[in-house]
Protein backbone atom coordinates (compact mmCIF):
# COMPACT_ATOMS: atom_id res chain seq x y z
CA UNK A 1 0.00 0.00 0.00
CA UNK A 2 2.87 2.36 0.81
CA UNK A 3 4.32 1.71 -2.64
CA UNK A 4 1.04 2.60 -4.35
CA UNK A 5 0.72 5.74 -2.27
CA UNK A 6 4.33 6.65 -3.10
CA UNK A 7 3.80 6.08 -6.85
CA UNK A 8 0.56 8.03 -6.76
CA UNK A 9 2.37 11.00 -5.06
CA UNK A 10 5.21 10.91 -7.62
CA UNK A 11 2.69 10.75 -10.47
CA UNK A 12 0.82 13.83 -9.15
CA UNK A 13 4.08 15.75 -8.66
CA UNK A 14 5.18 15.08 -12.27
CA UNK A 15 1.72 15.98 -13.58
CA UNK A 16 1.79 19.32 -11.73
CA UNK A 17 5.29 20.04 -13.00
CA UNK A 18 4.24 19.33 -16.63
CA UNK A 19 1.18 21.56 -16.25
CA UNK A 20 3.35 24.37 -14.81
CA UNK A 21 5.76 24.08 -17.79
CA UNK A 22 2.81 24.36 -20.21
CA UNK A 23 1.52 27.46 -18.41
CA UNK A 24 4.97 29.08 -18.47
CA UNK A 25 5.33 28.35 -22.20
CA UNK A 26 2.04 30.14 -22.90
CA UNK A 27 3.22 33.24 -21.04
CA UNK A 28 6.43 33.42 -23.07
CA UNK A 29 4.52 33.55 -26.38
CA UNK A 30 3.02 37.00 -25.72
CA UNK A 31 4.64 39.62 -28.01
CA UNK A 32 5.01 43.21 -26.96
CA UNK A 33 4.34 46.02 -29.44
CA UNK A 34 7.40 47.84 -30.79
CA UNK A 35 8.41 50.98 -28.92
CA UNK A 36 7.11 54.23 -30.40
CA UNK A 37 9.40 55.80 -32.99
CA UNK A 38 11.15 58.93 -31.75
CA UNK A 39 11.61 61.52 -34.48
CA UNK A 40 14.33 64.13 -34.25
CA UNK A 41 12.72 67.53 -34.82
CA UNK A 42 15.84 68.66 -36.73
CA UNK A 43 15.22 66.07 -39.43
CA UNK A 44 11.47 66.56 -39.87
CA UNK A 45 9.97 68.14 -42.98
CA UNK A 46 6.22 68.47 -42.97
CA UNK A 47 3.43 70.92 -43.65
CA UNK A 48 0.63 69.21 -41.69
CA UNK A 49 2.39 67.19 -38.99
CA UNK A 50 0.79 65.34 -36.13
CA UNK A 51 -2.80 65.67 -35.01
CA UNK A 52 -2.58 69.49 -34.98
CA UNK A 53 -1.63 69.61 -38.66
CA UNK A 54 1.14 72.15 -38.08
CA UNK A 55 4.34 72.85 -39.98
CA UNK A 56 7.54 71.27 -38.70
CA UNK A 57 10.16 73.48 -37.00
CA UNK A 58 12.53 73.47 -40.00
CA UNK A 59 9.68 74.51 -42.33
CA UNK A 60 8.74 77.34 -39.96
CA UNK A 61 12.37 78.47 -39.66
CA UNK A 62 13.02 78.57 -43.43
CA UNK A 63 9.62 80.20 -43.99
CA UNK A 64 10.58 83.01 -41.61
CA UNK A 65 13.89 83.50 -43.44
CA UNK A 66 12.06 83.71 -46.77
CA UNK A 67 9.41 86.09 -45.40
CA UNK A 68 12.10 88.43 -44.10
CA UNK A 69 13.98 88.08 -47.42
CA UNK A 70 17.14 87.30 -45.49
CA UNK A 71 18.77 85.55 -48.41
CA UNK A 72 22.28 85.60 -46.93
CA UNK A 73 21.05 83.48 -44.01
CA UNK A 74 19.21 81.24 -46.47
CA UNK A 75 22.44 80.63 -48.41
CA UNK A 76 24.23 79.76 -45.15
CA UNK A 77 21.53 77.14 -44.51
CA UNK A 78 22.83 75.24 -47.56
CA UNK A 79 25.64 74.11 -45.24
CA UNK A 80 23.49 73.54 -42.13
CA UNK A 81 23.85 70.53 -39.84
CA UNK A 82 20.10 69.98 -39.95
CA UNK A 83 19.33 67.89 -43.05
CA UNK A 84 15.76 69.24 -43.11
CA UNK A 85 16.90 72.86 -43.17
CA UNK A 86 19.57 71.99 -45.73
CA UNK A 87 16.92 70.40 -47.97
CA UNK A 88 14.51 73.34 -47.70
CA UNK A 89 17.30 75.88 -48.24
CA UNK A 90 18.40 73.99 -51.35
CA UNK A 91 14.87 74.04 -52.77
CA UNK A 92 14.46 77.73 -51.92
CA UNK A 93 17.83 78.81 -53.31
CA UNK A 94 17.21 77.00 -56.59
CA UNK A 95 13.80 78.64 -56.94
CA UNK A 96 15.16 82.09 -56.08
CA UNK A 97 18.01 81.63 -58.60
CA UNK A 98 15.53 80.55 -61.29
CA UNK A 99 13.42 83.65 -60.65
CA UNK A 100 16.60 85.77 -60.71
CA UNK A 101 15.95 87.05 -57.20
CA UNK A 102 19.36 85.90 -55.97
CA UNK A 103 22.66 85.05 -57.59
CA UNK A 104 24.42 81.92 -56.37
CA UNK A 105 28.19 81.55 -56.33
CA UNK A 106 30.02 78.57 -57.79
CA UNK A 107 30.65 77.36 -54.23
CA UNK A 108 26.90 77.53 -53.48
CA UNK A 109 26.06 75.67 -56.71
CA UNK A 110 28.61 73.01 -55.70
CA UNK A 111 26.98 72.72 -52.27
CA UNK A 112 23.54 72.34 -53.85
CA UNK A 113 24.93 69.49 -55.94
CA UNK A 114 26.37 67.89 -52.80
CA UNK A 115 23.05 68.31 -50.97
CA UNK A 116 21.12 66.69 -53.80
CA UNK A 117 23.38 63.61 -53.66
CA UNK A 118 23.53 63.42 -49.86
CA UNK A 119 22.69 60.25 -47.92
CA UNK A 120 21.70 62.28 -44.85
CA UNK A 121 18.22 61.28 -43.73
CA UNK A 122 15.12 63.34 -43.17
CA UNK A 123 11.73 62.32 -41.87
CA UNK A 124 8.75 63.51 -43.84
CA UNK A 125 5.23 63.54 -42.49
CA UNK A 126 1.72 64.38 -43.45
CA UNK A 127 -0.51 64.33 -40.40
CA UNK A 128 -0.60 61.17 -38.33
CA UNK A 129 -1.15 58.81 -41.24
CA UNK A 130 1.86 59.21 -43.50
CA UNK A 131 5.46 59.12 -42.36
CA UNK A 132 8.62 58.15 -44.19
CA UNK A 133 12.37 58.41 -43.76
CA UNK A 134 14.26 59.35 -46.92
CA UNK A 135 17.75 60.53 -47.79
CA UNK A 136 18.23 64.01 -49.23
CA UNK A 137 19.04 62.33 -52.54
CA UNK A 138 15.69 60.51 -52.45
CA UNK A 139 13.92 63.75 -51.54
CA UNK A 140 15.06 65.19 -54.86
CA UNK A 141 14.73 62.09 -57.03
CA UNK A 142 12.35 59.53 -55.56
CA UNK A 143 8.68 58.99 -56.20
CA UNK A 144 8.48 57.92 -52.54
CA UNK A 145 8.62 61.61 -51.59
CA UNK A 146 4.89 62.13 -51.11
CA UNK A 147 5.65 65.71 -50.01
CA UNK A 148 7.03 66.83 -53.38
CA UNK A 149 3.79 68.60 -54.35
CA UNK A 150 3.48 70.21 -50.92
CA UNK A 151 7.07 71.47 -51.12
CA UNK A 152 6.35 72.96 -54.54
CA UNK A 153 3.19 74.67 -53.26
CA UNK A 154 5.03 75.96 -50.20
CA UNK A 155 7.95 77.43 -52.15
CA UNK A 156 5.65 79.04 -54.72
CA UNK A 157 3.62 80.60 -51.90
CA UNK A 158 6.77 81.86 -50.15
CA UNK A 159 8.33 83.29 -53.33
CA UNK A 160 5.78 85.21 -55.34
Amino acid sequence: MKQILFLFTVFIAFSCQKQQEKNNAKVNIVKLPPPPKVIDEKTLVGFACYHAGSKSKPVKKISEILKSKNYITLKVKLYDVSPAEKYLATVACEKLETKKIIKLTEKEFAQIKINKASEEKVNICSGCTNEEELTLKQMFTSEDNFLADSVEEWINEMIK
